[in-house]
């Protein structure tokens, strides 16, 4: 598989994760042995997901979902 295929493939992955399991807080490590991808390219992959507004990071350093409210 190419690196555009995993790094996709890692975002639908994350994406349901949260999505389907509400309240999940995830640490980078945590993430990115979910996704498949090394610690880095999972860190980048985070920040843009919350740049996005899919996640934002806690004060714990952890990632959620945002509050819809």
């Amino acid at each position: 598989m190419d690196a555009g295929a995993r790094v996709a493939d890692a975002v639908h992955r994350l994406k349901g994760v949260f999505t389907e399991i509400p309240g999940t807080r995830l640490t980078v490590a945590d993430a990115s042995r979910l996704s498949g991808l090394d610690r880095p390219a999972c860190q980048l992959l985070l920040i843009a997901l919350e740049e996005a507004h899919f996640l934002k990071r806690g004060r714990d350093g952890l990632y959620v979902r945002p509050d819809p409210h």
